[in-house]
């Protein structure tokens, strides 16, 4: 009797006992679910700025040039048109005629929609009525800002190259007018080949107080020599402050 309460014991221990799977299944159930997070690339947000091809105005004015941004300003104001067409060209190292000088300061003066009168060929000797620039040059006469390059006759020298002295007193006389009172030189003039009695000396000594000029190098003006149309360019942007 007892051997037979043990084997029915054990057998209803065993039935009542949950399979190895269902062990796992449970073990398994009380266990915290990880799901795996597939590796995210992060790409950068940064849009880089587009490349900007400046075109210079001018073919013979590269943008590397030290005179280039003085150039634009001036022909982007209307002062300049080019020295040539067809390519428009700005001939940075030439020299400045006195009658190119005329159109660039009538129109710094002016604007650069302006038209002078017509010209009547009467007024200097050496400037005809078919001078191509004899509108320009009369008017500056009219404007007070030249009296000419010699007396009888009265003359312009239109073709003639305008020197770094004769530059700084057109170009104060048209920042300012007629009426313009030029200070005194006293002391030096703040370049060593400008002495205080030359004849430009306190023309060229202001032109450099009011910061048109910082000289030629070397604590020199040279003040006889031609100013080119480069110079020229940066000479008329800081006189007329164009921008």
């Amino acid at each position: 009797m007892n051997k037979f309460l043990f084997l029915i014991t054990i057998i209803l221990l065993v039935a009542c006992s949950p399979s190895p799977q269902a062990n796992q299944t449970a073990i398994a159930n009380t266990r915290t679910a990880w799901t795996p997070v597939p590796t995210q690339t992060t790409y950068s947000t940064y849009t880089p700025l587009p490349i900007i091809m400046i075109t210079p105005a001018f073919s013979d004015v590269p943008v590397g040039n030290w005179e280039w941004t003085w150039v634009e300003t001036l022909y982007k104001n209307g002062v300049t048109t080019g020295c040539s067409t067809d390519p428009l060209n700005y001939c940075p190292e030439q020299s400045v005629t006195r009658a190119q000088m005329a159109v660039f300061l009538e129109r710094g003066m002016h604007g650069s929609i302006y038209t002078p009168p017509h010209g009547t060929g009467a007024v200097f000797a050496d400037v005809q009525p078919s001078h191509w620039a004899v509108d320009w040059i009369e008017h500056l006469y009219a404007d007070g800002i030249t009296t000419g390059c010699q007396t009888s006759p009265l003359r312009y020298c239109p073709e003639s190259p305008l020197t770094r002295a004769q530059a700084a007193i057109f170009l104060l006389r048209a920042r300012h007018g007629v009426a313009y009172t030029l200070p005194a030189v006293s002391g030096s003039t703040g370049f060593n080949d400008v002495s205080t009695n030359y004849w430009a000396a306190a023309w060229i000594k202001q032109l450099a107080a009011e910061g048109i000029t910082s000289g030629c190098g070397g604590g020199n003006y040279c003040p006889d020599d031609s100013v080119t149309r480069a110079q020229m360019a940066k000479f008329l942007v800081l006189t007329f402050n164009l921008p």
